[in-house]
């Protein structure tokens, strides 16, 4: 039994996620659906690229990965699929899939444009119903990516600066996201941290094996378990009590202690 995750903005509310399954099942009754989460910031695609980019290889070799962050629905970006071998992954070509092309250097893209791919009627406003949920459900019954339409090199991507020493001690990098705890998740690694903390801003910011270790009400940081630099307030958030302003996207400059 194939799997399919679903990623999206679309929130729990309303019912475009029961929607999109409903589509689904009804071609394939037998697909295996998994919410990878729907709680991606609206319109915000470079968050979906990082969320998906962190989840989808905890998935078994054949899932396809259905990721709809999409502001331009009904506009001319495209619909695709990429092939990445081990995985498929559908969604509108808006840099959506932009840590999938960084991360699996084989990977081949396909323009949505098979009338099997499409419900009828479509609707201008809910392709991951109308295209994106069809096309899985149908590649999950065998369909191979490059009959959803032909072959394109010109895809949308965006670039993640990887985290660089800019001084003997000091590290640059960049905010990924910020998780519903109010926690700021960097893309600085292990590997760029030595000693026991670090000045952010000017603030001596200490480091942390976990959670519990922190002080109530101080910024710290830790090491998560996806191996990246992660800046909290235990059992409260860093935004925006300790970082105001801080968002997704935003260059950090950290200056190393011994």
């Amino acid at each position: 039994m194939l799997t399919a995750t679903l990623m999206t903005d679309f929130g729990l509310v309303d019912t475009f996620i029961a929607q999109m399954k409903g589509v689904m099942l009804s071609i394939n009754p037998q697909i295996n659906i998994v919410d990878m989460t729907h709680s991606i910031e609206p319109f915000n695609i470079r968050h979906g690229a990082v969320a998906l980019g962190m989840s989808y290889k905890y998935f078994p070799a054949g899932t396809i990965h259905v990721a709809v962050v999409d502001p331009g629905v009904g506009s001319s970006r495209r619909g695709i699929v990429v092939d990445g071998g081990k995985y498929r992954f559908i969604g509108p070509d808006n840099g959506i899939f932009s840590v999938i092309f960084s991360e699996i250097k084989t990977t081949t893209v396909y323009h949505i444009t098979e009338p099997r791919c499409y419900r009828n009627p479509t609707g201008a406003t809910f392709h991951g119903r109308d295209v994106f949920a069809p096309t899985a459900a149908l590649i999950s019954l065998g369909m191979r990516p490059q009959e959803v339409g032909p072959p394109v090199s010109d895809y949308n991507f965006f670039d993640i600066t990887p985290p660089s020493k800019t001084a003997v001690s000091s590290i640059t990098g960049e905010v990924l996201y910020i998780d519903r705890f109010g926690n700021v998740i960097t893309n600085i690694t292990a590997e760029f941290i030595t000693g026991c903390g670090f000045k952010l801003e000017g603030r001596l910011v200490s480091l942390k094996e976990n959670y519990a270790q922190g002080q109530q009400g101080q910024l710290h940081a830790l090491i998560n378990s996806d191996g990246y630099l992660e800046l909290f307030v235990k059992q409260g958030t860093a935004v925006p009590s300790s970082l105001s302003g801080i968002r997704s996207g935003q260059t950090l400059t950290l200056e190393l202690s011994d």
